[in-house]
């Protein structure tokens, strides 16, 4: 199995740089640039893994050549940076829409303007904004070739909630391209796997998407961390140090095979309660959103901030604890977790709905219909919806009301209680 991760997974993804360019596409323009990037995506793999080469004839690689000529593709064999493989694109793309420039002003305010490593042959490709390019040809064709020698490769895509602005037309245009373009290129050997949030995906289709249906076919569920995922995500990173294993006498060879032996492990480092709920427990409800999703980031963020914080305790009295982490400590560490999920992840992933979010701040966190009403306007059920889908806000059916979760409320001062 090969596998090539298409968005690059530290700082702000490259695509950042490029949002200029993009403005100016539609969706069609999107799917074929989605459906190049996987072309050249999967052609440099090829190109630049000894392990494929090894397994290729020459007759299949002048084949895989043949086949990108015959579409207008020229694409270089050396070389493997997402950077110049995306400003290669563009600059084909340009030519073939007219006018389009790819020099980028980068953090130090120089320009730089990346040497193309693919272009396109003049007259072979259709108008780029009114149909897709025919990609069916080369991916049957090398589809054939790595079955025949056994390989698979997939093009990972994660962290597409941070290409694009949010809730934008370029997230529109680009996110629908995208589903189409991976829709048409997919095969068991040759395979795109993209990960979207909920909350994305249902802004996909709120004006209408006709290939959804086909798209959501090919879709795993959603992906739901449960409370044992979170003690098995917690206890196996523990472990990773020797001193804490050797100090808890730990086993590691049992982490991995036994539910309870890890939970008494959880229990064994952390105080076994916080009030009257297991710490896991509380840990789990206190981290989760509206639709009751916690993600393994939010929990590691979550015990750093407690290991700053405990560390700082101990330097000002440095006793001996019972405890790797007291019970105070974790309640602090979920304060600062609400306060840095409120700029990472609230503001700065959809700024659109700030002001909509500070609407609730000092408020009490359960809400009626009409508290709702008064404070979100006329369309408060849209807004609503919206705020629910990124979960910040959920309805509790028994009581035909709406509640805010705690990992939200200290980040935004939001109190216990009901809303007048």
């Amino acid at each position: 199995m090969h596998c090539i991760f298409g968005i690059e997974a530290s700082g702000d993804p490259v695509f950042r740089l490029y949002k200029d360019n993009f403005e100016k596409f539609n969706e069609i323009e999107f799917e074929n640039f989605w459906g190049v990037y996987f072309v050249s995506l999967t052609y440099k793999l090829i190109f630049t893994s000894q392990s494929i080469l090894n397994k290729l004839s020459p007759k299949d690689i002048e084949e895989i050549d043949q086949i990108l000529n015959k579409m207008g593709i020229e694409i270089e064999k050396t070389g493997f940076k997402i950077r110049d493989i995306i400003g290669s694109i563009l600059e084909g793309f340009g030519r073939l829409r007219g006018g389009m420039d790819v020099a980028v002003d980068v953090e130090n305010s120089t320009v730089v303007t990346f040497k193309p490593t693919l272009k396109f042959i003049d007259k072979k490709l259709p108008d780029i904004s009114k149909q897709p390019i025919y990609l069916a040809e080369y991916k049957e064709k090398v589809v054939k070739i790595l079955k025949k020698n056994d390989i698979k490769i997939w093009l990972m895509l994660d962290r597409l909630d941070e290409v694009f602005p949010h809730r934008s037309s370029i997230e529109l245009n680009g996110l629908k391209g995208l589903l189409k373009a991976a829709y048409n290129f997919t095969d068991p050997n040759l395979r795109v796997k993209i990960f979207l949030r909920d909350d994305i995906l249902d802004y996909l289709t709120e004006g209408g998407f006709t290939a959804l249906t086909h798209v959501v076919d090919r879709c795993s569920s959603t992906m739901m961390w449960s409370r044992d995922d979170i003690v098995y995500l917690v206890v196996k990173r523990i472990c990773e140090n020797q001193s804490f294993v050797y100090e808890y006498e730990i086993d590691k060879d049992l982490i991995d095979k036994d539910k309870e032996y890890r939970e008494a492990i959880f229990h064994k480092i952390f105080p076994p309660t916080i009030g009257k709920s297991k710490t896991i427990d509380w840990i789990y409800k206190k981290c989760s959103d509206s639709n009751g999703n916690v993600t393994p980031r939010d929990i590691i963020v979550f015990f750093k901030f407690a290991k700053a914080i405990q560390f700082n305790k101990f330097k000002l009295n440095p006793s001996e604890l019972d405890y790797l982490l007291d019970e105070d400590t974790l309640k602090a560490s979920l304060e600062k977790l609400s306060e840095h999920k409120k700029v990472t992840f609230l503001f700065a992933e959809f700024p659109h709905l700030k002001n909509i979010l500070l609407r609730f701040e000092g408020k009490h966190a359960e809400f009626s219909q009409e508290s709702l009403q008064k404070i979100l306007g006329k369309d408060w059920i849209k807004r609503v919806d919206e705020l629910s889908s990124i979960g910040f806000i959920g309805r509790i059916h028994k009581k035909g009301t709406y509640k805010i979760p705690v990992i939200w409320c200290k980040g935004l001062n939001i109190r216990r209680g009901k809303n007048p």
